[in-house]
């Protein structure tokens, strides 16, 4: 049995496809960007300022820590909101 299938729809579904790769390509160089953005403000600060910034990521990880809820509650009662 034979069928005949449309080249028409075949032709949608390849331009869908060139569409979702130029989406996605297009994101990545995005990313990539925004990347290179924060690199070099990272890299225009001084050294005061970096060791401040290094200094405000450990204090506010320590202080987040206990914000947290327990590994165990965040593994097996996903449906809480809130987050705490």
């Amino acid at each position: 049995m034979m069928l005949n299938s449309c080249k028409s729809s075949e032709r949608i579904s390849n331009q869908e496809k060139d569409a979702e790769k130029m989406e996605l390509q297009m994101q990545q160089e995005a990313d990539k960007e925004y990347e290179a953005a924060i690199k070099q403000h990272y890299k225009n600060q001084s050294k005061q300022s970096k060791k401040i910034m290094k200094d405000m990521k450990k204090s506010a990880a320590r202080a987040n820590k206990f914000e947290q809820r327990s590994f165990w509650d965040r593994l097996f009662n996903n449906d809480c909101p809130g987050g705490k």
